[in-house]
């Protein structure tokens, strides 16, 4: 059985001592969120290109395994394969191949091949941020991000810290699943084999346990948040004191790079 954490990578940390990791939490959320947007300008695959390449000196120099990246397309695949395949044979326009009813179409793949990128480098950008930073230094850079909805009353720590909270329970709430599977297999029980009703009926004593679970986990975390002195409200200091570096400079120069390259390369190529 394949382990649902494991493939399951977006919102995992992969410790290191790279460049990428002792940069700044913030740099690096302010960086993801300009390059999603360009991904998003992008009218073209071949628009892609500054992105890219920014992306691939990021996955370099920060250490990661690149098999850690694959495992993040993973979850998306079923999503990647089925818009490749509809754009494929559904789009109109100049047919290069053809069987009967069936179609290929040049736009059709010109599409495909788009939406493919898109897709793959939106995650590949989400996994990079996630794995090279901690969630409380993630929390930090969300807080710091939305302080300026604190002067119009919205509790901007407030909702980082559910962001992160929620981000950090997903790889949790998978590995309480593998472990609810592994139980009910064990007892005899069919997860995932007949025909769809049957399925659907064998995940019943899968959902109701993990919610009994999940609720639990989360008045556990309650009680140890009021027991470590967290109030709703409350001013919050911050151990570590994080100071602009050098390398933080640079990451923010090539992000400007690359969005002002895709920006440069839709209005005027």
């Amino acid at each position: 059985m394949v382990a649902l954490s494991r493939s399951f990578v977006l919102g995992q940390h992969y410790p290191g001592t790279s460049v990428v990791h002792r940069s700044g939490a913030l740099v690096k959320l302010v960086s993801t969120i300009a390059l999603m947007i360009g991904v998003f300008v992008a009218t073209k695959t071949v628009q892609y290109i500054p992105i890219l390449l920014l992306l691939v000196v990021g996955i370099g120099v920060s250490r990661i395994p690149l098999r850690f990246f694959v495992r993040g397309l993973k979850p998306i695949l079923f999503l990647i394969v089925l818009t490749v395949v509809v754009q494929i044979f559904f789009t109109p326009g100049t047919p290069i191949w053809q069987f009967w009813f069936v179609r290929v179409t040049r736009e059709g793949l010109g599409l495909a091949g788009f939406i493919l990128c898109r897709l793959v480098l939106l995650t590949l950008v989400s996994v990079l941020l996630t794995a090279s930073t901690s969630p409380i230094e993630l929390t930090d850079a969300v807080s710091d991000l939305l302080k300026p909805l604190s002067y119009i009353g919205l509790p901007s720590a407030e909702i980082a810290l559910v962001m992160s909270i929620a981000m950090r329970f997903v790889p949790t709430i998978l590995e309480e699943t593998e472990r609810i599977i592994r139980a009910q297999v064990s007892r005899g029980a069919r997860i995932g084999e007949g025909n769809l009703v049957v399925r659907m009926k064998s995940f019943i004593p899968i959902l109701i346990p993990l919610f009994v679970s999940s609720f639990r986990r989360a008045d556990d975390l309650a009680v140890a948040m009021e027991a470590r002195g967290f109030r709703v409200g409350s001013p919050r200091t911050r151990y570590h004191a994080r100071h602009f570096q050098s390398f933080d400079a640079c990451i923010l120069l090539g992000t400007a790079a690359a969005l002002s390259g895709v920006i440069l390369w839709r209005l005027f190529l």
